[in-house]
């Protein structure tokens, strides 16, 4: 008999995003650089920045937790904005 085995999942946090924010992070998708938090499926309730610049993707080595993941990737964004601009 098959057994139906459910894919692991976590709820991903949020944090509302600033005007600046916005601008930065579409800036970076329109620049093809995406940036995001994916789960440390290693570690309970941590979560890893990933970052993707045409095809090399360099994940951050630092676990975060919620929000300051996604506060990190924020961050990301405006430097890759500030960079380049």
């Amino acid at each position: 008999m098959y057994k139906n085995k459910k894919a692991p999942s976590r709820k991903a946090p949020f944090l509302a995003q600033t005007k600046d924010n916005a601008i930065h992070w579409s800036w970076c998708i329109r620049n093809k650089i995406s940036i995001c938090v994916i789960p440390d499926w290693n570690t309970v309730d941590k979560w890893l920045v990933e970052i993707k610049i045409k095809d090399k993707i360099s994940i951050d080595p630092k676990k975060y937790e919620g929000i300051e993941a996604l506060a990190k990737m924020y961050e990301y964004c405006k430097y890759y904005y500030n960079k380049n601009n």
